[in-house]
């Protein structure tokens, strides 16, 4: 269970050092550092009154980085793959992760509200 932002953070950052560690991953490294920097900007924008424009986004980020830490165990993809299929199906991420095909519809969820 995560129970704060930097165990949330922390949890990211040991997967994602390892790729750093790696020469030829250089690009996924940058992207990865991307996304996190975005998100941490993202938190502290987070207010009452600009939560639902923020919330979806960190949950594309989320989305994103989990795609990322997937794709990463296979060998199967190149940095570059796993780029292009994260930003194109990060949108969809938690439909699947819940059961759902793309072609169902979903429950009335934040979790489903992803940007």
């Amino acid at each position: 269970m995560i129970t704060s932002k930097e165990e949330y953070l922390a949890g990211f950052y040991a997967i994602f050092n390892e790729i750093e560690k790696r020469k030829e991953h250089k690009q996924l490294a940058v992207y990865l550092n991307d996304q996190l920097n975005h998100f941490e900007r993202l938190l502290e924008k987070i207010s009452e009154e600009r939560f639902w424009q923020v919330f979806p986004e960190l949950l594309g980020i989320d989305a994103r980085m989990s795609l990322v830490a997937e794709l990463i165990r296979l060998a199967d993809f190149s940095e570059e793959e796993i780029i292009r299929i994260a930003e194109s199906d990060y949108a969809t991420y938690f439909k699947e992760l819940c059961g759902y095909d793309l072609s169902m519809e979903t429950k009335h969820s934040i979790i489903f509200n992803v940007s």
